[in-house]
This record gives C-alpha cells, structure tokens and sequence, in this order.
C-alpha cells in the first residue's frame, strides 16, 4: 500500500500540472478523440466524490465502538477515490480542449481537484505510515478541497448562480446576496422609455441562454451575457443577420426540435416560449438595434399586445373548482377511500379538495368500490384510474358524478367513446390522458365544451389526424400530445438547414 501511494502522489506531481500549464499554450485544435474522451468528463467525476467522502465517513465512524471494523477498508476506498479522480482530472482537462470552458473558475477548478488528489494521497501515505495526528486533517482537507472543486464544477456547467438561485429572500439577506432577479422573463415599467435590447432582449437571454454562453462557459465560442458577444458571434458565424430574422442563425436554433442536437437552449432545460421567440424575431426584423427605444421602431399588432403584456403581466387563472365552497373531506372519508384501496391524500395543506389513486391495479373495481369513490365525488379533483379495470357489466358512466375534476387519467383502459360523454359534465378539467384506449374521433367531440383544458394526451388511441385537428380548432390553447417525445422526427430538410454550417 505505501509503494502504491509513493507512485499515485509521483504521477499527480509529475504529469497533472503539466497538463494544466499546457492548457493556454495549445495552439492545434484538438482531436475527436480527445473531445469524445472528454465528454465522459461529468460522469466519471462522480465515482471520486463518492468514494473520497465514503472514505471520510467510514473513518469518522470507525472512531466509534460498533463501527470500527470500517477502519481496516478505509485505505482501499481511499485508493479508489484516487484511481478515479485522477481518471476525472485527466478527462476534464480533455473537455477543457473544446474551449467551451474557460477563465477563472476553469483554472480554479483545475488546481483545486489537482489539491484534492494531492492531499488524499498524503493521507493515505499517512494512514499507512501511521501518523494519525496529520493523516485525519489531511482526509479532512481533500474532502473541503473536493467540495469547492464540485462547487466550481456545477457553476462551469450550470452558471455561476445555480446553488443560489432560488434561494429564499430571508437568506439572500443573511448570506449579503442581492434580491433575487426576476427569471420569468422581461418586466418593462415604462413602456415608453424602454430601450428594446437591454429591456426586452436582454433578459430573455439572460434567462435562457446565458448559462451556456457566459464568461466561463462558452459553448460554441459565442457569448450571450454582452452586446459585444451578439455583435462578434461564434464558431458558426453571426448570430443573426440584421433585418432577416428567417435566416439567423439564433432563430434557426431555437427553433428547431427540443430532441435535436443543435436546439438552442438544449434539450433539458427551459425553452423560449412563443411569445420570446416573436420578440426576437421582432428585433432582428428591425435591424436587431441596440439602442434603439421601442417607440423607435414599427411593431405589428400581436408584438404590440405581447409587449404591454410586459407591462401589465396577465394575472395567473387560478381554476374555479379551488375557490368553491365544498364541504372538506374529514379523516373518515380518507379512511372510507383507503379501506377501498384507494390511495387519498389533499392536494395541498389546508386545501379541502382531494387527489385520488387506484393503488392494486391488477384487481378490477368492484361496483361497491365505485359506490364509494363516487360517495366522495364532490371533494376530488385528481382522479388517477391509469390501468384500472372494470368488473364485467359495470362501465365509466360512473364519472359523471365527478363534476369538479381538474386532472384525469384514464389511460390503458377499456373506456370507450360512448363513455366519454360522461366528461361533458367536467366543465373544469384541465388535464386528461387518453393514452392506449380506443378512443376515436366519436370520442374526441365530447372534449370540445371544456373550455378549461389545458393538456391531453392522445398517443396511441384511434383518433384521426382530422379529429385531433378539430379539436384543436375548438381548444386554440389546448396542448394535445400524439407521440412520446423522443420519438418526434426531425424532417430531412431542416437537419440539413442547420448542419450545413457547422
């Protein structure tokens, strides 16, 4: 073990800074090789963290009577933790190649993971020596050294306000950090004396593109967080083209599918909404100015009403359903729905209204099970009947009673489109998954009256193209969802729009 640990402490010394000094001095581009490797950067880093603390814990506890059996394996975790942060110092280093990464916090992260391997060696040299006076400060040390390092990491990765980003006003206050910045999107005081870049624009991106396009992570070698970055681009060129917004490149991004690989923000975080994307086409369309105010330039009808939308924000709708008086359900009628084998539970503290599950989804529902669901109709606004099954001769009718429903899941089940026109009675429903039932196009007019729904899944059922259609045209607003998401298709044409520049 001491031989082992002499040769781990002399490979960091000699090979990892020499790594880290040769980052600004490479001038060739590096191979797909190494920027493959590197991407394997985030997942290797893990098993490090884990063991390295693993280790720290089994020998604080191992001071105890009961557990210090866990003393004898605290040198082979030890070892692992070192094995694989060296394994993640070298692939980081790789990822660093790609230039997405860079400045200060790069260079911190790099000495600071390069100190935790340091002084996770000197501790095992020292358990193994003995020395247990020096060797605890030192475990103690890599184990400060590896949580600033992962700190550094998740603010190259995330932007440097993740940690604290929703961090409550009361501890913003006691920790000196600012008031918490509006993420929702532009707010304009005076509609009048907005300048269209730095009050509407700019916090769009801040928002939504500014955690992959900042001082320390660059991704593409565009930056976003200045004017400077709009005006000098990336890798690919400029970022738009003044007064064509069709054939900018932002828009051509942002526009693309949530799975494709090129999409602007990528797939996983936070989209622009409709409303974000006219107002940058708007500002291209205009020459993308950056001084320009917006009383400076001509606007259409829909920008001018998305616009005072920033000054007067629309009130958030808040169902009806939760503002009626309806009796509160008592702990016997949680306890009447559970002896059923319902799972019943509020939705909220202090909100009388309930959400209800068919917990054994391989027994049918008997007719007395539905008595008493039915008996608590008035109370439940989440029903969740994914998967169930009816006893034969009872059918979905019995849904009918369920005339505060805001959220339904009827998916994988028998109901049929005759049964759907219990639905008419849910003037409130916001929600319903359709999903893998044999519902039809017969089926699907009975959702037109229900002016409150937001979301239906439709995947594998028998509607039509021209049903969904027509709903559609009844619901302007309704999100209808026809295929898993990953399974979505890029179309050849608007692949080869966007990959040609790359």
């Amino acid at each position: 073990m001491k031989k082992l640990s002499l040769i781990l402490l002399i490979t960091v010394i000699a090979v990892l800074p020499a790594f880290a000094q040769s980052i600004p001095e490479l001038q060739e581009k590096p191979s797909d090789l190494s920027l493959f490797l590197g991407r394997f950067h985030p997942l290797i880093v893990h098993l490090p963290i884990g063991f390295i603390l693993l280790a720290f814990l089994m020998e604080v506890l191992s001071s105890l009577p009961k557990f210090r059996h866990l003393g004898a394996s605290v040198s082979f975790v030890l070892v692992l933790g070192i094995l694989s942060a060296v394994g993640a110092a070298v692939l980081g280093y790789l990822l660093s190649l790609s230039g997405e990464y860079q400045g200060a916090t790069l260079d911190w992260h790099l000495w600071l993971g390069i100190g935790t391997i340091v002084l996770a060696i000197v501790a095992l040299l020292l358990k193994t020596k003995g020395v247990s006076k020096i060797y605890f400060p030192a475990l103690f040390g890599a184990v400060v050294c590896l949580s600033f390092t992962g700190h550094l990491g998740g603010n190259l990765t995330h932007g440097s306000d993740y940690l604290v980003k929703y961090m409550p006003t009361p501890m913003r206050k006691v920790v000196g950090l600012p008031p918490k910045v509006n993420d929702e999107g532009p707010v304009i005081t005076n509609l009048e004396e907005a300048v269209i870049f730095d009050d509407v624009i700019k916090p769009i991106t801040d928002g939504k593109c500014e955690s992959c396009h900042n001082p320390e992570k660059t991704k593409g070698d565009l930056r976003l967080d200045a004017k400077e970055g709009f005006q000098k681009g990336g890798e690919n060129g400029p970022v738009f083209t003044a007064g064509q917004p069709a054939d900018s490149e932002l828009i051509k991004r942002i526009k693309l599918p949530q799975d494709h690989d090129d999409v602007m923000p990528p797939e996983g975080k936070n989209p622009l909404s409709k409303e974000e994307i006219q107002l940058l086409e708007w500002w291209i369309e205009n020459e993308a100015s950056f001084d320009k105010k917006v009383t400076e330039v001509k606007t259409s009808p829909e920008v001018q009403e998305i616009l005072d939308a920033l000054v007067n924000p629309p009130q958030k709708e808040i169902n009806p359903v939760f503002t009626m008086d309806i009796d509160a359900a008592t702990e016997d009628d949680l306890q009447d729905l559970r002896k059923n084998g319902f799972s019943a539970a509020p939705i909220a503290s202090g909100i009388p209204l309930l959400q209800v599950s068919y917990l054994n989804t391989n027994a049918p529902l008997s007719a007395q099970q539905l008595k008493v669901l039915s008996n608590h109709s008035d109370q439940i606004v989440w029903l969740n009947l994914s998967k169930v099954r009816l006893e034969q001769k009872l059918d979905y009718g019995f849904l009918k009673d369920f005339e505060h429903l805001t959220e339904l899941h009827i998916d994988h089940t028998a109901i049929t489109d005759e049964e759907l026109k219990a639905l008419k009675n849910m003037k409130w429903l916001e929600y319903i998954n359709l999903y893998g039932t044999e519902v039809s196009d017969k089926g699907l007019a009975n959702l037109h009256l229900l002016k409150h729904l937001k979301t239906a899944y439709l995947w594998q059922t028998n509607a039509t193209p021209t049903g969904i259609s027509t709903l559609q045209e009844k619901l302007p607003e309704l999100q209808i969802h026809t295929q898993a998401p990953s399974l979505i298709l890029v179309s050849a044409d608007t692949t080869e729009e966007v990959t040609t520049k790359n």
